[in-house]
């Protein structure tokens, strides 16, 4: 695979990656420039992997695109998760609002991650370094916050209560 091929494949991932990105911090330009941060750390710390993709076959390639894009994931989550310590503050206006955005960091992530994206458990146990009790805890977790937050919800709930005849 030439140098050519690896960066049009990158590019190719760049609306996956920004929408990740954007979900763990949503910020037009912090989850752009998040993006930016994590391919670069890529190809600095998976110099090898990339070095591996020049002499490989079409087969074992497959394998290594796959283990460039999760690696890219991880990496984005890693580095989102220290981003988003230091931009709380600024970001408080868009979780304030409520819905998916009101979700602790985990939750987002898991939640995208396994609804959006579609990756597997084991994917995303890999991506967000967590055990599968874990990344099921915080899955069930972002799911019960999502349906009370649902409008027919409430009006279940003042049903049930009496409040509405």
């Amino acid at each position: 695979m030439k140098t050519e091929e690896l960066q049009k494949y990158i590019q190719n991932l760049s609306p996956e990656l920004y929408s990740f990105s954007y979900v763990l911090i949503p910020d037009d330009l912090q989850a752009s420039q998040l993006m930016i941060d994590c391919v670069q750390s890529f190809l600095i710390q998976k110099k090898a992997l990339v070095e591996k993709m020049g002499l490989s076959k079409n087969k074992i390639l497959k394998n290594l695109l796959e283990d460039t894009r999760l690696s890219i994931f991880k990496i984005v989550f890693e580095l989102s998760r220290k981003r988003y310590q230091q931009l709380k503050i600024s970001l408080s206006d868009v979780e304030g609002i409520g819905g998916f955005y009101s979700l602790d960091f985990d939750e987002k992530a898991i939640l995208y991650l396994k609804e959006k994206a579609g990756f597997e458990l084991e994917t995303i146990e890999f991506i967000t370094s967590t055990t599968r009790t874990e990344t099921l805890a915080f899955l069930y977790s972002a799911r019960i916050k999502m349906t009370r937050l649902m409008p027919n919800q409430d009006f279940q709930n003042q049903i049930q209560s009496g409040g509405i005849a």
